[in-house]
């Protein structure tokens, strides 16, 4: 069976334009070789000693010929006919595409040194070699180098996959102890990530970049979520800053002994929204995907304000509806998902309301006090939201239903407003400790 990415780029249709581009820049370079400009006299004395003279003045007028629109088109082609309709992650760069096809195309020894040798039969040989050159060159097995995700105080962590789409997987593996011991007085290791995959070298670097921002947020939420765990409705426990917000080492998220058993889950949701494919209607997949983009930029962003804004903007990608009262709307849909108690359910929505007003505040320079945890409170709002969310989507899949737009969904949310209990297969997270018990009349009455 064919890989994906050579079967896009076997479309007859595709071969057809690249080729056809391909010759009238020939045409376009062996016209100005025949007639040299003094533009082009002059660049004959740069010649690189590594390339032919022809091979040199063929990449210079490849340029030149953009002001014909011509190699331009070749970029566009690939991009809309391979690139567009790859599955994610990626596998492979336009820029790798197009830098492998001049690599062959212009003229040198191993080909031909002269434009005028060139006739279609040698076009159609030349796609045929550039086809195999990225089945068997730029594509291959590749592993990243292992990068650190998260720190943690047990040691005995087993090499795992735990994820995989589109050829491409992720492994998990103890990496070394820290020497810094610090703050729980117990030796720390790193945990690693590593990537694998048929795939080129620039794509893998890619996912490497990416997955090392993923991963890290998708186990602050987790241990966000594990915090003070309910063991029934009538049980309230206050909540307390999670040692994963208040210490990092090195940048990463540190936690105890569970935090990456329990982060497993999460890092599997997180990556299959994240690498989702997109959806021109506004479907709660969008949503999802959004919510995790802006997660990833609340915990890398070091302003308070700016992270606080981020979360609560990752609450609305999911559940916030356009048109008047938005913001009371966004309070009753998240106190809905996430609260089963009716009588606790204006508590949730006070609260969701007082932290969107805290986030203007901020975001408007006026002051909010201990704004540092309001933007914690924020964090741990929205990863709950978005497990919420993907809780639902999951239910609905099981049930088969995956038509619904998102205005849809949040339409059938509203319907259980005053409906005792959480949306089918929704669990029921800490975040209620946020809002139990509090008493909300003053705006910054949640700090």
């Amino acid at each position: 069976m064919n890989d994906q990415i050579i079967e896009l780029l076997e479309n007859t249709e595709l071969r057809q334009k690249v080729i056809s581009v391909i010759k009238k820049v020939w045409n376009y370079a062996g016209t100005l070789w025949d007639n040299p400009d003094d533009d082009l006299e002059e660049l004959e004395e740069y010649v690189d000693s590594t390339d032919t003279e022809a091979a040199f003045l063929f990449g210079k007028l490849l340029w030149r010929a953009k002001t014909c629109g011509d190699s331009d088109k070749i970029e566009e082609v690939f991009d809309e006919y391979v690139i567009q309709k790859m599955a994610k992650p990626y596998r492979l760069t336009l820029q790798e595409l197009f830098k492998a096809f001049f690599h062959l195309a212009k003229p040198d020894e191993r080909h031909y040194t002269d434009f005028k040798q060139f006739t279609s039969d040698d076009c159609n040989n030349l796609y045929s070699i550039f086809v195999n050159y990225v089945k068997n060159q730029i594509l291959s097995y590749r592993r990243s180098d292992p990068f650190p995700i998260c720190c943690i105080t047990d040691h005995e962590v087993e090499e795992e996959t735990v994820w995989g789409k589109n050829g491409v997987t992720l492994r998990l593996l103890r990496g070394s102890s820290l020497i810094d011991a610090r703050p729980v007085g117990r030796q720390l290791y790193q945990v690693l990530a590593l990537i694998e995959g048929n795939i080129s070298t620039l794509a893998c670097r890619y996912c490497q970049s990416e997955m090392g921002r993923i991963l890290p947020t998708a186990i602050r939420s987790a241990d966000l979520l594990e915090q003070t765990k309910f063991e029934g409705q009538n049980k309230v426990v206050e909540v307390t800053i999670p040692d994963v917000i208040l210490f990092e080492i090195n940048g990463l998220p540190f936690g105890a002994d569970n935090l990456l058993e329990n982060g497993k889950p999460l890092i599997r949701q997180y990556l299959d929204a994240y690498y989702s494919e997109p959806s021109k209607k506004d479907s709660m997949n969008k949503g999802i995907r959004n919510a995790v983009y802006l997660l990833i930029e609340s915990d890398n962003q070091p302003n308070d304000a700016i992270g606080l804004a981020l979360s609560i903007d990752a609450i609305d990608a999911l559940l916030g509806e356009k048109g008047k009262e938005t913001t009371l709307r966004l309070a009753d849909n998240v106190a809905t998902l996430l609260e089963p108690d009716l009588k606790q359910r204006s508590n949730a929505a006070q609260f969701v309301t007082h932290l969107y007003d805290a986030r203007s505040d901020a975001l408007h320079g006026r002051a909010v006090e201990t704004e540092s945890e309001t933007r914690i409170y924020a964090r741990h709002l929205a990863a709950a939201t978005l497990s919420g969310a993907i809780d639902l989507m999951n239910s609905l899949r099981s049930l088969g239903d995956e038509s619904k737009t998102r205005q849809e969904l949040l339409q059938k949310l509203r319907e259980r407003r005053f409906q005792a209990g959480q949306p089918l297969g929704v669990k029921e997270y800490n975040v209620r400790t946020l809002w139990r018990n509090r008493k909300t009349e003053k705006k910054d009455s949640i700090l």
